[in-house]
């Protein structure tokens, strides 16, 4: 059975909808799970520029430490580990 035979069958026997139905369904399905990935990828980001504030911040306040106070960097607190991945 060729495509052009199946479609006029289709139309024939009223499956018009319910395959525009099924295809809007998977194309929703594909849609979602890209949008939950996006969303994923939208958090790691998130988190990503949120911990380059933080060590932004702790290098100015060393960095005055050692000029305003004269500090020395072996004097000063570690800096905190990475987490493991």
């Amino acid at each position: 059975m060729t495509f052009e035979q199946f479609a006029i069958l289709a139309t024939a026997l009223g499956i018009g909808p319910i395959l525009d139905r099924l295809v809007q369904k998977i194309i929703g399905r594909r849609t979602g799970r890209m949008e939950k990935e996006q969303t994923a990828w939208q958090q790691r980001d998130a988190e990503a520029r949120r911990r380059r504030v933080l060590e932004e911040a702790l290098h100015e306040h060393r960095q005055c430490w050692h000029i305003q106070d004269g500090r020395r960097y072996d004097d000063m607190p570690p800096w905190p580990s990475r987490p493991s991945k």
